[in-house]
């Protein structure tokens, strides 16, 4: 005979499965949250016709000297000069003769321009001047010296895990390294021809520039074993040359090196706010569309110019909801000031579309906290690559190319 008190587990297990069971009974597909008798659930609806107004504007991005890539190029009317030093030569030294092919400066690089009909040179030169990561706009062409009047050549194809290349060094340079001008070190600027760009891998990334040379020292011997300098810069950075970003009405134009952003307006069409058709599907009075929950909000935009991200490298951009009235009569500048950050859309462009994720903005309109004055997409990546987007205004977007907000949202349970 089974005692009451051995019964007792099984029978409690018995009784959750059934009210697990039962529970289980009221949830329908379409409403995951278990409120069978309310006939709510998620909405969606996109519109293409309500944007107001949009422009471009310059940005206000900067080099911090803190990067993980070294930009160089000369590309789009945009110059961009690396930077590094290094420290710890030795003193008292020489090169010995026949040792120029242990002579070299080593880069990683991890992507280049287009291979079409110009290739990616590089020219290194002497800096004789001393310089910070992080003001490198100081730094002036008069205090550089050609190093190597043959340009390198990197290849054609470019690893994004890294590609390793050799820049061979005159051993004069490095034997007379010293510079009254820079006290700090060895410094080395690096410069592309025309058309062109790479980014290498900086000494933040752990993988940065790195000097190379055999040497022996003076009070040495000939017949002494040979030294090896080999180390990694201490510091790196680079210059940008570039006029700022101009003021473009009717065109949508996001840019990383000479930052350019969007201001998008477009108005809320608060009649697309309906209830479920179970609940009569009429548009939601105004108190309850300021209790309607929104899931999801997003700008789509259509591409109409790519040619850095393609569809394999990750863009990111940022929505921010403009807190000040604008006169939008005339493009203006919008100052870091006058927005509230918003949520920061990464992925790769899917066809030929972005989204910019504007949930809390369009949560905040739709509520009546915030007034709908705007909003001011940027990249995440200026200052950090030669990436650009232009997409299609709405003044001029062929059909299918039109942006359009996208709105997910649930009525009010009660």
């Amino acid at each position: 005979m089974i005692s009451i008190r051995k019964l007792y587990p099984v029978l409690l297990s018995l009784t959750a499965l059934l009210l697990a069971l039962g529970m289980t009974g009221c949830i329908k597909g379409k409403n995951p949250t278990g409120n069978n008798w309310s006939d709510v659930y998620p909405l969606t609806y996109t519109d293409s016709t309500s944007f107001v107004t949009g422009y471009s504007f310059p940005g206000s991005g900067r080099v911090t000297g803190t990067e993980s890539k070294l930009l160089c190029g000369n590309y789009s009317g945009e110059e961009v000069m690396a930077v590094m030093r290094f420290t710890s030569l030795p003193e008292d030294f020489y090169i010995p003769g026949g040792y120029q092919d242990s002579t070299y400066l080593e880069l990683t690089l991890v992507k280049r321009s287009p291979a079409q009909r110009f290739p990616v040179e590089l020219s290194v030169y002497k800096l004789s001047q001393s310089w910070v990561a992080d003001s490198t706009g100081l730094i002036q062409d008069a205090n550089l010296t050609l190093l190597t009047p043959q340009a390198f050549t990197i290849p054609d194809s470019i690893s994004s895990a890294g590609t390793v290349v050799k820049i061979p060094l005159p051993m004069d340079a490095i034997e007379n390294w010293e510079s009254a001008a820079d006290t700090l070190g060895f410094s080395l600027a690096i410069k592309t021809g025309a058309e062109s760009f790479t980014e290498i891998m900086s000494e933040d990334s752990g993988r940065g520039p790195k000097l190379r040379f055999l040497y022996q020292l003076d009070s040495e011997a000939e017949s002494a074993a040979d030294r090896e300098y080999g180390l990694r810069a201490t510091q790196d950075s680079y210059r940008v040359d570039s006029d700022l970003a101009p003021l473009l009405a009717d065109r949508w134009v996001v840019s990383n090196i000479s930052p350019s952003r969007l201001y998008v307006n477009f108005a809320m069409d608060y009649a697309k706010f309906r209830n479920t058709p179970e609940n009569g599907g009429g548009v939601l009075n105004d108190q309850q569309r300021k209790r309607a929950t929104i899931n999801y909000a997003a700008l789509v935009l259509y591409v109409k110019e790519n040619p850095y991200y393609g569809t394999t490298l990750q863009y990111s951009l940022r929505g921010d909801r403009v807190n000040d009235s604008l006169n939008v009569a005339v493009p203006v500048e919008i100052s870091d000031a006058q927005v509230s950050s918003g949520i920061t859309s990464q992925a790769v462009v899917r066809g030929d579309s972005v989204v910019v994720n504007i949930t809390p903005l369009i949560q905040a309109y739709s509520s009546g906290d915030h007034e709908p004055w705007g909003v001011v997409i940027r990249s995440m990546q200026e200052m950090l690559n030669f990436g650009k987007m232009e997409f299609w205004h709405f003044t001029d977007a062929p059909n299918g190319k039109k942006p359009k907000l996208l709105v997910t949202y649930t009525p009010p349970y009660l």
